[in-house]
């Protein structure tokens, strides 16, 4: 069970900052920008986007790994030299332009006619969100989302198997993917391969995060890199996440607090 942040300055969070080659990776619904209605009008706080652009300058990296498309991630921070990862590790951008990380254009026509059928689902308050390489199914708007949950989640799920994708759920919501091996837990332990990190600090708040807590948890417990997994709480939270992660944060202002304090610490270093 993770502790808050405020009780590990001297510990953990110390530890991470004294290192040579600092790592930042967070996850942006929810951790960096508020739970919207609808995901399209969620904005990075402008305190998250000024602060992560000064740890930019000064931190080894700082990424941004998220279940959004990684064109809807770079358009809300749009800080130059940030690594921006999207739809969960399955692709990323690199000088402006969007690359898969896997072989997985085979499956764009099953993810196209998985989008089709889920449109014909007749809800009122239900979204869905085709990101090119995922389609997400959101049911946050409607009236009764517990139930909603239970109807959709079969009828979801026979659609990924007929289309031989994969299914997924997080927080009021499902989503189809390709079958390939991808995850926040694997695109962070690449980054922390790719950018020879001495410490790296993971931030998420959802379903999909706790992958990444949990290899940083591993990461450290092989010495690899000593990498801290922070869980930000919020009214709904993964019953996983306090569980996996090391630290954590009371919602998005507390990210806020967090962040400050470890560009803080970094000029004191």
């Amino acid at each position: 069970m993770g502790i808050h942040w405020k009780d590990a300055q001297e510990t953990i969070l110390k530890e991470l900052v004294s290192r040579q080659r600092v790592g930042l990776v967070t996850d942006m619904d929810g951790t960096i920008s508020y739970i919207t209605e609808k995901p399209e009008d969620a904005v990075v706080t402008p305190r998250n986007h000024e602060l992560l652009q000064a740890l930019n300058e000064k931190l080894t990296l700082v990424a941004i790994v998220s279940g959004r498309a990684v064109h809807s991630v770079t358009a809300r921070m749009a800080l130059p030299g940030v690594t921006y990862i999207g739809n969960h590790g399955l692709e990323r951008c690199v000088n402006g332009q969007v690359k898969h990380n896997f072989d997985i254009d085979q499956y764009l026509p099953a993810l196209a006619a998985s989008v089709m059928e889920l449109e014909e689902i007749s809800l009122d308050g239900v979204q869905i969100e085709d990101k090119g390489v995922t389609v997400t199914l959101h049911y946050r708007q409607t009236e009764n989302t517990e139930e909603v949950r239970d109807l959709l989640y079969p009828l979801v799920k026979k659609i990924a198997s007929k289309e031989g994708l994969a299914f997924f759920e997080g927080r009021m919501i499902f989503e189809l993917r390709p079958p390939v091996k991808a995850d926040k837990g694997i695109a962070f332990e690449n980054l922390v391969h790719e950018f020879s990190l001495d410490s790296v600090i993971y931030v998420g708040d959802d379903t999909t995060d706790i992958a990444a807590l949990t290899t940083a948890r591993q990461l450290r417990e092989k010495k690899a890199c000593y990498a801290v997994g922070v869980g930000v709480m919020s009214n709904d939270y993964p019953n996983e996440l306090p569980k996996e992660a090391d630290l954590l944060t009371s919602g998005v202002p507390d990210v806020e607090n967090l962040f400050a304090w470890i560009l803080e610490n970094l000029d004191e270093g």
